[in-house]
């Protein structure tokens, strides 16, 4: 659970402790990359994980 506001990597919103977000995880060539969406853009991500969105 957060303890402090972070700021979603993809919309640049406000996400507050308590509220619901989206953890990604992901071993980039550069590195690890862990970033938070909110649920919004969380939602977008996995339908375009999923092929929903192109």
């Amino acid at each position: 659970m957060l303890r402090r506001p972070h700021e979603c990597v993809r919309c640049g919103g406000t996400i507050r402790p308590g509220e619901e977000y989206g953890a990604v995880d992901v071993l980039d060539p550069q590195g690890d990359l862990r970033v938070l969406l909110c649920r919004p853009c969380a939602a977008d991500h996995r339908a375009f994980l999923d092929g929903e969105l192109l």
